[in-house]
């Protein structure tokens, strides 16, 4: 470097060192070999539902590292590669409450060039206890709060300055959507989490009212009904139809493009891929499969509760039948593969039992929650569980001059939330829980509309 000025000089030497530094690094880095991190695991506790993400320090062969990955105890499930870094595992069923899990990624090669994992990588996780979410109306209020099933942390969900009408809570029991009226006389959708820490207007609708949200089963869109505001303040709202907002793209619009066709209480089957509403004007069942855009119509004239069987190939509503020896409500079964549905409950009462308030089990085909009266000139109603293969089962709910309705299963299908009321004396909303093996239900708060947050 006889030649090179003082400046010269003191860059190649800069140079030169660079150079050493990256080849340490090289080196330290085929050393240290590939790192993982897992996301979602706070505190050590997990939903039941929820989505498990190792994210690579640099691309792996998918096969490679899925070969290396264990949990146990063992769940099934399918991998999914956001790309060659990130890889997520979606389990078939539940994770199951009080049980730890460990997730293993084992040392090997995870890469074509060899590069490897240096030391096996564990992670503990359990399940973390569910809540249930109501509506308050005490003290003038009405607002979501949230509580356990000691009824030993209940806490508010929403400001009290935003009156709620109802709402619906994601699968994995994430967030809310509710409903609430503006300052222009219209109802908006609001969205709120778990933690109830990042409330805001989902969709604001204006004068339009925008009512009874359905969540995907997979949590990105939610299907609501929308009544379109007259031309003029004075001039009545249109009727409701059923519309579609993609959570993630932002994209609105009506389910049907044929304005004729009306609907109310959109509800969607297990797999997402299929939306039912009750047409009000034409007393039908419309369904849409949301894939082929395949269309299927059940007559039904009470617009009551519909409810889908796990494997959503069936489905259970109401109807009421006139005859001379007056009205029965009877309960159907829809079968989609017959495009056609028979009486299940119903065609030999001796009295009206007002069924009502279906809900099936999430997964066990064999037991559904049948609401209905207890029989007589009694008023009181009285929560079955049957199988409706079988029709037989067992009274779960019945105290003396009470009523049940609006019927949750968690998603283990092993606890039904519900709300209840007696019909004598004081009028006191309350929120009642029954799981198998129990006796007898018993309640856990004062409120209205219960929803599971698992």
């Amino acid at each position: 470097m006889k030649n090179l000025s003082p400046l010269d000089k003191a860059a190649a030497a800069v140079m030169l060192v660079v150079a050493g530094l990256i080849v340490v690094v090289i080196l330290f880095a085929g050393q240290a070999g590939v790192r993982v991190t897992a996301s979602n695991f706070e505190g050590g506790l997990i939903g039941p539902l929820q989505i498990i993400t190792l994210t690579f320090s640099e691309p792996v062969d998918p096969a490679m590292a899925e070969s290396l990955l264990d949990i146990q105890p063992s769940m099934e499930g399918t991998f999914l590669w956001v790309d060659s870094r990130t890889l997520q595992f979606a389990s078939a069923l539940p994770f199951e409450l009080g049980t730890v899990y460990e997730l293993t990624l084992r040392s090997g090669i995870l890469s074509q060039d060899q590069h490897e994992l240096k030391h096996d990588i564990s992670w503990d996780f359990q399940v973390r206890p569910p809540l249930v979410a109501y509506l308050n109306t005490q003290n003038q209020q009405s607002s979501i709060w949230v509580t356990d099933l000691s009824a030993a942390k209940s806490r508010p969900l929403t400001d009290e300055s935003v009156k709620v009408i109802g709402f619906d809570s994601s699968r994995d029991g994430e967030f809310i959507i509710f409903y609430s009226t503006n300052t222009q006389g219209g109802i908006d959708l609001w969205r709120v989490n778990r933690a109830g820490n990042d409330m805001a207007v989902l969709m604001d609708c204006g004068r339009d009212r925008c009512t009874a949200p359905a969540i995907s089963p997979d949590g990105l869109r939610v299907a609501y009904s929308r009544e379109l505001a007259g031309p003029g303040p004075d001039l009545p709202y249109g009727s409701p139809r059923v519309w579609v907002l993609d959570l993630q793209s932002g994209q609105n619009a009506p389910v049907y493009e044929d304005q004729q066709v009306l609907g109310y209480n959109p509800t969607w089957s297990p797999s997402g891929t299929q939306l039912a509403s009750y047409d009000g004007l034409a007393d039908q069942i419309r369904l849409l499969d949301m894939e082929s855009g395949s269309q299927y119509i059940f007559p039904s004239n009470t617009g009551g509760p519909m409810t889908w069987s796990p494997d959503g190939t069936k489905f259970l509503f109401t109807e009421a039948d006139q005859s001379e020896a007056g009205v029965r409500t009877l309960v159907r079964m829809a079968d989609l593969a017959l495009n056609d549905s028979y009486i299940l409950i119903g065609s030999e009462d001796d009295m009206d039992y007002g069924y009502h308030s279906m809900i099936w089990s999430p997964v066990d085909a064999s037991a559904v929650l049948l609401g209905m009266r207890a029989g007589g000139d009694d008023p009181s109603q009285v929560f079955w569980l049957f199988n409706p293969g079988l029709l037989d089962g067992v009274i779960i709910a019945d105290q003396p001059d009470y009523a049940y309705n609006s019927p949750h299963w968690d998603v283990w299908g092993d606890s039904l939330v519900f709300q209840q009321f007696k019909l004598k004396g004081s009028y006191k909303p309350e929120i009642g829980v029954w799981s198998s093996g129990m006796s007898e239900s018993r309640v856990i708060a004062e409120g209205l509309m219960p929803y599971w947050l698992p």
